[in-house]
């Protein structure tokens, strides 16, 4: 039996987020993945891998709804990281469409920037704007979460190349 368009279409979204509260409740449970303090953000892999395989406004609503989750998983103001990685998620799609090519080196560095950008925002409005001390100790700490999630990163980046490739009628990649 062959599935539709329309199914296909519903089965790839249905994975995708359910690999989202996958990763968002493995994100937040305490300690699991925590190297010397250092979690990674599961969900930012996910989110740019589904960046890099759809169009704008899907990634665009993906990364949107990925980051209300991460709000309310990481107790932070509602819609501080829905805007973030609403934003990150169409500069990915755009870069994937019209700059880049869709592969493992590319997805790295793109993983790496949106993980970078995501712990400079934390840095911005909750420690700097209220003058907390250690700067130099969170550079360490924001960098360290920056490379475990990137590296992190790569078997979803396969599983969602993958489900792009059974579930999709047309691949961009």
């Amino acid at each position: 039996m062959e599935i539709g368009k329309n199914g296909r279409a519903a089965l790839k979204w249905g994975s995708y987020i359910l690999l989202l509260l996958l990763l968002c409740g493995l994100q937040s449970a305490p300690g699991l993945f925590s190297v010397r303090g250092v979690k990674p953000v599961l969900m930012l892999p996910l989110v740019v891998s589904v960046a890099l395989f759809e169009r704008e406004a899907a990634a665009a609503a993906f990364g949107l709804s990925a980051g209300l989750f991460w709000d309310l998983s990481a107790g932070r103001l509602f819609g501080f990281y829905g805007m973030v990685l609403m934003v990150c998620c169409v500069a990915v799609t755009l870069l994937s469409m019209y700059c880049i090519r869709v592969n493992v080196a590319n997805f790295l560095l793109l993983c790496f920037t949106v993980s970078l950008l995501c712990g400079l925002w934390n840095y911005l409005f909750y420690d700097l704007l209220w003058g907390y001390e250690g700067v130099l100790l969170y550079a360490w700490k924001m960098l360290a979460q920056t490379v475990y999630t990137t590296a992190l990163g790569i078997p979803v980046y396969w599983l969602v190349r993958w489900l792009t490739g059974k579930l999709s009628v047309t691949v961009r990649a």
